[in-house]
């Protein structure tokens, strides 16, 4: 019975730590392509397969990977899906080499990726109401090995990568924790914390319905209206770091809670940026 048990409590550990609780075993986004909020893997399969490409006449052949989505919630309408995708191979590089006219009901886009030695066949395709299906295949191509170099390199797509996870985070939890220090007494925000602050206003960039409320941390030798007056010091400087990255300012709001201090504030050396529907406040 013990083995059972235990046995049972792994399977589900690794089945939250490899996305979403709901997302089939193994899989995972491609990192230049995010999900929707509200989206689950449904699907995913990795195989040597062939591609044909509406209005291109070759047949494609390489290593594929099929990843199909499904809403949990409210589904996106296919030209909204279109649209997202389109955003996203532009933003890589990536040129349109067929695509069914999203603002007159069109589910299915291809794209192409120019990769040294390869390319990348990426189609998007919306196959129900609530479902949509992306397909990725990689052929070699020798040309692609001369002149410029790709459009996203490696380390923008780990970047990529990072970024939504911090998106699977929020639509778990509602809340992310980023390390950050000030100083001591103090609403000066200490260097070495920047590429986790750029990677939320990237967040806030591809999902633009999300907002923010931010606390920070205080400083414990302080007087409770000592504390309170810091923390939302340290809130304003955090707010105020984020605008001055290119975070949008109308979806931030600081942690103007009246509380007892210790429930509002994060834990040493932490800052806490809390999913909301509304910024509204009195300060901004």
């Amino acid at each position: 019975m013990f083995r059972k048990v235990a046995l049972l409590t792994i399977v589900m550990v690794l089945c939250v730590s490899s996305g979403s609780a709901y997302d089939t075993w193994g899989s995972r986004d491609h990192p230049l392509f995010h999900r929707p909020s509200g989206y689950d893997i449904a699907g995913y399969e990795v195989s040597d397969g062939v591609l044909t490409i509406s209005g291109h006449s070759a047949f494609l052949s390489g290593k594929m990977t099929e990843i199909t989505y499904y809403a949990r919630g409210g589904p996106l309408l296919p030209s909204q899906l279109a649209l997202r995708f389109i955003a996203s191979l532009q933003k890589a590089g990536g040129e349109i080499v067929f695509r069914e006219e999203p603002s007159l009901g069109g589910r299915y886009v291809a794209g192409r990726l120019a990769r040294p030695g390869r390319d990348v066949w990426v189609v998007q395709e919306s196959t129900s109401l609530r479902e949509y299906r992306l397909t990725i295949l990689e052929t070699s191509n020798p040309e692609t090995s001369k002149g410029a170099s790709p459009a996203v390199s490696p380390a923008a797509d780990e970047t990529e990568a990072q970024v939504l996870d911090l998106l699977r985070t929020v639509d778990r939890t509602g809340v992310l924790e980023l390390p950050a220090r000030f100083a001591a007494e103090s609403s000066a925000l200490s260097k070495g914390y920047e590429a986790g602050f750029k990677k939320v206003v990237m967040l806030m960039e591809k999902d633009s319905s999300l907002k923010f409320r931010v606390s920070t941390y205080t400083d414990s030798n302080l007087k409770p209206s000592e504390q309170r007056a810091l923390l939302r010091d340290r809130a304003r400087k955090l707010v105020d770091t984020l605008v001055s990255m290119g975070a949008d300012k109308g979806r931030l709001a600081m942690d103007l809670s009246t509380g007892e201090t210790a429930n509002s504030a994060a834990a040493p050396g932490v800052v806490r940026l809390t999913s909301v529907d509304s910024v509204d406040s009195p300060e901004q």
